[in-house]
């Protein structure tokens, strides 16, 4: 015979349901709630140091006062710990960030209240994701894009040689040092040793350039220039002119790139070209398709989710714009997550629209595609060790593996399905 009789059964009871955002009660008899909170008193007894009093010897009244918010909290919190995941069960919700504890209703002698919220996915039901309308563009690989990739590598390949007494032209890089001053006084870490001024680029600091036209090597002027929107006085002295030299193309410049001619040179870009040109147009594709699809099917997502993906964006592009050399400032984080926000809505409103369509289409992915996308990976690295550590991450990823392959079987669905404009 159990401890306590049918009426003591601890109810559920959905408040509200709305967006992404569920709302629950969980109601705990009173027998229940005062056998836990008893016990509860007896634990803490068992730890509590009062004055006057040994660890374990003092009252139960004493302690009931002294720590009654601390026992609020301790009763509240494991009852929470053993209905909310029942609670979910029963009320078939599916939390997509831990459940909340927003109100807790509890009077002597009567069953205890507290209403839960928790974020769960939208409810989706996908429409007009046939026929979304897609303009391809091409990008072929032609001879003046091969030209342009040429100069691109030889820029990238120059080398800068003394311009022997020149004097500075709009197109020589100059070697300077300099102090700064404003108003008169120095400004602090305001020096430099060897700096390179490139004079033909846009971003050198307002002033300098035109400053430095006609100098020589040696000669010093004081040049006023804006930094931070003031004007500042540079002190400069010109070390050293060089002008940049392009290499030849020729076939000793194609063997630096790892060919015998000039003509392999380039019919290996013309390959390059042609294989991002495809990859820009299936980029583009994608990217309309999605937005076709974005278009009809506006549902709402979880907050939760929604900071997740931009918090993986952010960091995706400080890795991309600083490196492992700093990080944005907080000041910059949440600019981004403004300008980003709409864009994170909408990769969450795909992640849930896919697997939509798929179940709703049948589109599934067999093991023999799961084995398949294995041994492409596996192709692509040669040591053991690594090809080890490829199998165990599709074992331990395999539902996320899955759901990829799912989604990539789904948008190659919706692009057979959709109506396609060519040049």
């Amino acid at each position: 015979m159990g401890l306590f009789t049918a009426s003591d059964k601890v109810r559920f009871k959905l408040v509200k349901e709305e967006a992404c955002t569920a709302v629950f009660s969980v109601e705990v008899p009173a027998a229940q709630v005062e056998a836990e909170s008893h016990n509860t008193l007896l634990r803490f007894q068992q730890r509590a140091k009062l004055p006057g009093f040994r660890p374990g010897k003092a009252p139960l009244d004493m302690v009931r006062q002294h720590f009654s918010g601390h026992l609020e909290e301790e009763v509240v919190d494991h009852f929470a710990r053993k209905h909310v995941p029942e609670a979910l069960r029963e009320l078939k919700l599916s939390p997509v960030a831990p459940p909340v504890i927003t109100e807790v209703s509890r009077d002597a002698g009567k069953p205890m209240q507290f209403q839960v919220r928790v974020e769960v996915p939208p409810r989706v039901a996908p429409k007009d994701y046939s026929g979304i309308k897609l303009q391809k563009a091409e990008y072929p690989a032609t001879d003046e894009a091969v030209a342009a990739r040429l100069e691109e590598l030889r820029e990238a390949h120059a080398r800068l040689e003394a311009a022997s007494d020149a004097a500075v032209g709009k197109t020589h890089y100059v070697v300077v040092d300099y102090t700064a001053s404003r108003g008169g006084k120095p400004l602090a870490d305001a020096k430099g040793t060897g700096e390179l001024v490139d004079m033909s680029s846009e971003q050198t600091v307002a002033g300098l350039t035109d400053g430095l036209l006609g100098l020589k090597r040696g000669e010093a002027k004081d040049i006023t220039v804006k930094l931070g929107g003031q004007d500042t006085q540079l002190s400069v002295t010109v070390k050293e002119i060089k002008t940049k030299i392009l290499p030849a193309l020729d076939a000793d410049f194609a063997k630096d790139m790892g060919l015998e001619t000039l003509d392999e040179l380039k019919a290996k870009l013309r390959e390059v070209i042609a294989e991002e040109g495809k990859a820009r147009t299936e980029r583009e594709l994608a990217e309309q398709l999605e937005a076709g699809l974005l278009k009809s099917n506006r549902i709402p997502v979880p907050p939760s989710l929604v900071e997740a993906q931009l918090e993986h964006m952010i960091e995706r592009l400080q890795r991309q714009l600083l490196g492992g050399r700093g990080e944005f400032s907080a000041k910059q984080v949440e600019d981004l997550k403004v300008k980003l926000k709409p864009q994170a809505e909408d990769r969450v409103r795909v992640s849930f629209l896919l697997p939509a369509i798929a179940a709703r289409e049948k589109l599934e992915v067999p093991e023999s595609e799961l084995q398949a996308e294995l041994e492409k990976s596996l192709a692509a690295v040669e040591a053991d060790e690594k090809k080890a550590g490829v199998r165990q991450a599709f074992t331990e990823r395999r539902d996320e593996i899955l759901g990829m392959l799912r989604d990539r079987k789904t948008l190659d669905f919706l692009r057979a399905k959709a109506s396609v404009t060519a040049p």
